[in-house]
Parts: structure tokens; C-alpha cells; sequence
């Protein structure tokens, strides 16, 4: 292989000075172009970064005889042909192995299922022929990531809305949430401490004293912190706090809070919380879509604004609980409940008096929307049996949202996919509604399949007749 040239400019060799790495064929069709278009080989050979007699044996060659591709060499012929190599791969990078029980297998296990069962792919393979082959086709399927799926079929208006309040930050504007389950830890045996050029030493077994939850608010102007720790986090503590904490801040400020969707924060007894410290009437709501618009409200001293569900992230105190947990917790050691509470408060001292900043948020949700298509289309495409009719529900609902108000924010591609798999996939989307056993979520799946199909998939078939009526081409 050749090696690529270093970066020198004194250096008789040419640098490369595309920003992108170009493949073989690329940089040879490259060289014949410039060629053709009279370019000189020491400026060819500056521009795709190769030594000038490399440059001039291709030119040599392409002029010859028209060839960019490697002249066939001697050598063993393939054992493994185009067949077995697919099927190879088809079998270890299915979602499930075939093997009863195992979740994940490695490269011996999959050996062994190919020796046992040579029916799989025609043939023993080993696991260095697995790995070969795989590395050719740039697979990893041994490495897994987590990603953040939207769920919410509302996301981005409550997203815009919280990142609205962080761009134009009111001047008591505060970030809520709750730290729970917050383990006492201490090591079973003592610590040792650091030598030279090693680290300090803890063993890794541990007792348990308990836990404790921790209300905190983060204040994101000035990156100040209050919190309580707290033996619980129901309603009735939630109050507690939260009325204390108001009550804290001036009498005719008007106060934000930026909170989650957890059940005690928009309970009937919190409402009545909030209705008291803003002076207001507070009239009891059946549900919790109410309660929340009510909090949501513009009209009282005290506004909630919620986030998305499944969206904690936008929430900047969970910044702040990553630093707790850095700084404080994780190379804590604890003896009791009480020891814990005390560390966590002397912390929040220290943060106030030493290490506060402001928070800013820069992130504006710019290509959220199309990165939401294209998942929803992957998922589509491989046919998932993992999607329920819940999930399919909130996708159908999200993708008539984002037609209705963010369609200028999608690619046509992007979009254009999602339509074409809609009309292939319809049998697997009728599918996963017939097999829903609750009658509430199979009404609710069958309601935004008609409402995507009205709203999205209707709309395509009308301009496409359209287009046909006109003599028009469609896809």
C-alpha cells in the first residue's frame, strides 16, 4: 500500500491538499481529468498528494489503454465466492442469533454454528474468514450504540418552546428536576493512595447505607444551584420544596420553571400549590392534558413550561447533575443517609461560591425534524419486530405533525422515501395494528393511520394523478 506524503513544505514531494480522502479509482480518474484538461503532472501530483512517478505511470496507463483498475494478479484463487460471503454476512448480522437464548455471539460462536451447521451458509467458515469479511464491508455489528428515539407526537413545539426560553431567558427563570435513588456507597476496605505515575487504588466491592433523592433548581443566568435532599420525592415532598423555594424569591417576581413530565409535577395537589403562591382560583381538572395547559398558562405569577416527553436533555440541569456526579458522588465515600445529604449540600455551597457560571444553550434543533424521517423510514424499511402499535401510533401522529408544520424543513429525498415506503410497508403497518390485543391502542393506531393516510399519503396520490392527467412523468 502506498503511504500517503507527510505534511512538509520544504519537502521536494508534493502534499496532499484535498480535505477529503479520495479511494484508489477516485484519484486515478482524478489524474486522467487533469490530465486531459492540461494540467501539469507536478501540479497533479501536489493536488492528490501521490509522487509524481505514480501520477505519470497512470497517465501512461489511461492513455494506453483507457484503464483505471487494477491488472489481475497472481495468486490463490478466492475460497469463499460472492454467495457464501453474503450469506456469511446475512447470518451473524441478523437482529437475533439463531442460537436459543443468546442474545449477542462472538466470532467463535458463530464458527462453531457454521462448522455444526453447514446448511447456514454452505460451508464451515472461521472466525478469522468471519472477521475478513466483515472488515471488508466495514461492518461492526459486535458494537452497539444508544440513540434517543421522538416519541412525542408534539415534540417540537414544546422543544421550540423551551429553547425560546433559554434564547430569551426571563430573569427568574429556573430548571427543576429530581435526582433520585442517590446510593450511601462506601468501599469495604480502605483506599490507597496514589504512587508515582499510578493511580489511587479503590476495591471495588461496596455497602449500601441507603439512599436519598435530591430536589434541585437550577438557576441558568447565573449557573447558581438550590436543593434539598429529601428521604422521598411524592407530591406531598415535591410541595414542600417547591413552595419553599418560591417563597425564597421576591414577592412580585414572575417566576419560570422548566420541569418533566413526571406524575407529581402536574398532580391536582400541586396545582392548588402553585394557585396559592400565585394568588389565583385553581378549579379541580379531570386529566392530566388540563392540568398541565393550566400550569402551562400565562395568566399567573408562576408559569411551569414542560418539556417534551422523553426529552430530558433539554433540560440544562441534568448538566449540573452530570458535574454532582463527577465532583461529588462518584468518589464519595459515604457512611450513612445523613453523611450523604451533608456532602451534597456542602457541595451546592462550593458550586455557589466557587464554580457557578451562566448556562448558555446554543443548540436550536436545526435538522431534528429530517433525522426523525429518516429513522422512521429505516425502521420501515428492515420491517422491525420489535415495533408495538404504541410506538407506531406516536411515528404516524409525529410525521402528520411535521407535515403540517415542518415540511419545509425535510428533504424532498428524505420525504419522498417516506411516502414510497409508507405505500410498500402498508401490509406490515396493518399488521402491527391487527396484532394489538388492547382495543384502546388498536382504535388509537387505526385513528393515525387515518390521519396519515389523510394528511400525507391522499395529498401524493392526487398530485400524482394530476401529474398523469397533464402527461406528466412521476416516479
Amino acid at each position: 500500500m502506498v503511504e500517503r506524503l507527510p505534511v512538509n513544505v520544504d519537502s521536494p514531494l508534493p502534499v496532499r491538499l484535498t480535505e477529503q480522502p479520495l479511494s484508489r479509482r477516485q484519484e486515478r480518474t482524478v489524474m486522467a481529468a487533469l490530465n486531459m484538461g492540461g494540467t501539469e503532472q507536478t501540479t497533479i501530483s501536489l493536488f492528490t498528494g501521490r509522487h509524481r512517478n505514480t501520477v505519470r505511470r497512470w497517465i501512461c496507463r489511461v492513455d494506453a489503454d483507457s484503464s483505471i483498475d487494477d491488472r489481475p494478479r497472481s495468486g490463490r484463487p478466492r475460497r469463499f465466492q460472492d454467495n457464501v460471503r453474503l450469506r456469511t454476512i446475512a447470518v451473524y448480522c441478523q437482529l437475533s442469533p439463531p442460537l436459543p437464548g443468546v442474545s449477542a455471539w462472538s466470532l467463535r460462536d458463530a464458527e462453531n454454528h457454521f462448522r455444526q451447521d453447514t446448511g447456514a451458509v454452505g460451508m464451515p467458515v472461521s472466525r478469522s474468514s468471519i472477521r475478513r469479511i466483515l472488515l471488508e464491508h466495514s461492518l461492526r455489528p459486535h458494537r452497539r450504540e444508544y440513540y434517543l428515539q421522538i416519541t412525542d407526537p408534539e415534540f417540537f413545539p414544546k422543544m421550540e418552546r423551551i429553547i425560546q426560553c433559554y434564547m430569551n431567558m426571563p430573569e427568574h427563570l429556573y430548571c427543576f428536576d429530581e435526582c433520585t435513588c442517590i446510593q450511601a456507597l462506601k468501599p469495604v476496605s480502605p483506599d490507597l493512595p496514589a504512587k508515582s505515575q499510578q493511580a489511587y487504588v479503590r476495591d471495588f466491592d461496596y455497602k449500601r447505607n441507603g439512599t436519598r433523592d435530591l430536589m434541585a433548581f437550577l438557576h441558568p443566568a447565573s449557573g447558581t444551584v438550590s436543593g434539598e435532599c429529601t428521604a422521598k420525592h411524592d407530591t406531598a415532598t415535591l410541595c414542600e420544596v417547591f413552595s419553599r423555594h418560591v417563597e425564597a424569591l421576591p414577592d412580585n417576581a414572575r417566576i419560570h420553571y422548566i420541569m418533566d413530565n413526571l406524575t407529581p409535577h402536574y398532580h391536582d395537589d400541586f396545582c392548588r400549590t402553585v394557585a396559592d403562591l400565585s394568588n389565583v382560583n385553581y378549579q379541580p381538572l379531570k386529566t392530566g392534558e388540563q392540568r398541565r395547559a393550566w400550569l402551562e398558562s400565562e395568566h399567573k405569577r408562576i408559569v411551569i413550561h414542560f418539556l417534551p416527553f422523553h426529552a430530558s436533555w433539554l433540560n440544562m440541569i441534568e448538566i449540573w447533575f452530570g458535574i454532582l456526579n463527577a465532583k461529588c458522588l462518584k468518589p464519595g465515600c459515604f457512611e450513612s443517609v445523613q453523611h450523604l445529604s451533608d456532602s451534597i449540600h456542602a457541595f451546592i455551597d462550593t458550586w455557589n461560591s466557587h464554580l457557578a457560571h451562566p448556562f448558555t444553550w446554543s443548540y436550536t434543533g436545526e435538522g431534528l425534524q429530517a433525522k426523525a424521517v429518516r429513522r422512521f423510514s429505516r425502521l420501515l424499511e428492515i420491517e422491525t419486530p420489535q415495533m408495538d402499535s404504541k410506538f407506531l401510533t406516536s411515528q404516524l401522529l409525529l410525521m402528520c405533525n411535521i407535515a403540517q408544520d415542518y415540511l419545509r424543513d425535510i428533504p424532498a429525498a428524505d420525504w419522498s422515501r417516506l411516502i414510497e415506503l409508507a405505500y410498500q410497508k402498508t401490509d406490515y403497518i396493518r399488521g402491527i395494528i391487527e396484532f394489538e390485543p388492547g382495543p384502546y391502542r388498536k382504535r388509537k393506531a387505526e385513528s393515525a393511520l387515518e390521519k396519515f393516510n389523510e394528511i400525507i399519503i391522499l395529498p401524493q396520490r392526487i398530485s400524482q394523478c394530476g401529474m398523469r392527467q397533464m402527461g406528466l412523468k412521476t416516479r
